[in-house]
């Protein structure tokens, strides 16, 4: 049984963080197994830090000055965090802490735990999060190669030292949880999914759609590219050589005269995409990035 520090980022979550912290200790205390709470304030300003401060909860508080992004804050508290595995979850309420036993049972024995939201995700969930779920999902099961079932879960267990080795990849938006669950996937690493409840939150989000959404697919390539480039290089090399075959048809049979200058153009950018996904991959395997 690994001993787990267990990270929570609060931002003006008053409503609700006394009662997340209590019920995390004991959780955790049932398990017996040696635990540290770290509670990160990103620069709340409704009294959530205070709230922690003085409710004799026993958790370590680590405040930013101002708001600074739901990875930052969970970065702050990885590196804080002192024990075997690192666990994490949100202050809000939609994360019940009484799963998180059956989740860090499963950490014992792999390298990733992800507490995978079901129907109660469905039910709760924001139309415009569940249809960019819905679209991000797919793009991610083809990157990686597998069939995930829940890309960012808030609520997951970690070994430790996984994320000191891939802390530069990590952004300091929403998009760390996609991030750390691309880059294990992809990295070869050991993913296990728990199945958990997941409720209405308490208070307003803070997902702005279309700028998270943009930021999810940009971390869906950047991942992807840093561990398999192919599969990002593969289909636009073979898109722009398609590209090129189609515009000496379509110049030819419709305009009666072909465009070969386009065409060649079309037809070498593709092949030196090729060409640079084949280097990238031959790079990677020689530094040893893959497993």
């Amino acid at each position: 049984m690994k001993a787990v520090s267990v990270v929570i980022p609060v931002h003006n979550e008053r409503e609700s963080i006394v009662e997340t912290v209590r019920a995390v200790r004991e959780a955790l205390e049932s398990t017996g197994r040696k635990f540290e709470i770290v509670v990160v304030d990103d620069g709340s300003t409704d009294g959530s830090a205070d709230e922690v401060a003085r409710g004799g909860l026993g958790a370590i508080l680590v405040r930013h000055e101002g708001n600074r992004g739901y990875g930052a804050a969970l970065k702050s508290g990885f590196a804080r965090a002192r024990l075997e595995l690192v666990a994490f979850l949100d202050a809000d309420g939609t994360y019940s802490p009484s799963d998180l036993p059956a989740v860090l049972d499963v950490a014992d024995k792999t390298d990733m735990a992800v507490g995978v939201r079901g129907s109660d995700y469905k039910r709760h969930a924001s139309f415009s999060r569940r249809l960019g779920k819905a679209f991000l999902q797919p793009l991610a099961n083809y990157t990686v190669g597998w069939k995930i079932p829940d890309l960012n879960s808030g609520m997951r267990a970690v070994r430790r030292d996984l994320l000191d080795r891939y802390w530069p990849l990590f952004p300091n938006g929403f998009s760390l949880t996609t991030t750390l669950t691309m880059t294990l996937l992809a990295g070869g690493w050991g993913v296990e999914w728990v199945p958990i409840s997941y409720s209405a939150r308490r208070g307003r989000s803070k997902i702005h759609p279309v700028r998270d959404m943009s930021n999810f697919i940009l971390v869906i390539l950047r991942t992807i590219t840093y561990f398999r480039p192919l599969r990002v290089y593969l289909p636009a090399s073979a898109l722009f050589v398609v590209a090129s075959v189609a515009v000496v048809l379509l110049s030819k049979y419709l305009g009666g005269q072909v465009m070969d200058v386009t065409a060649l153009f079309l037809f070498i950018f593709g092949l030196q995409l090729l060409l640079i996904g084949v280097l990238a991959d031959l790079v990677l395997k020689i530094l040893g990035t893959k497993r």
